[in-house]
């Protein structure tokens, strides 16, 4: 419930196209958690994505 209300938020007083984009990477922390908390191992082609996924969010912000 908080996070639609929050979106609704991004997305009324923020960026919409960045707002979509956080939103869509939702799955993100739920991998680093795993590892952190579980050891789970991230592929590298895994971890690359992320961090592609990071820096295109700042790369959308900077616009």
């Amino acid at each position: 419930m908080a996070a639609n209300v929050l979106f609704l938020l991004a997305t009324r007083e923020g960026l919409l196209s960045l707002a979509v984009i956080v939103a869509s990477l939702y799955p993100a922390p739920t991998v680093l958690l795993a590892r952190v908390f579980f050891r789970e191992h991230i592929p590298p082609v895994r971890a690359l994505g992320l961090a592609l996924a990071v820096a295109g969010i700042a790369l959308v912000g900077l616009r």
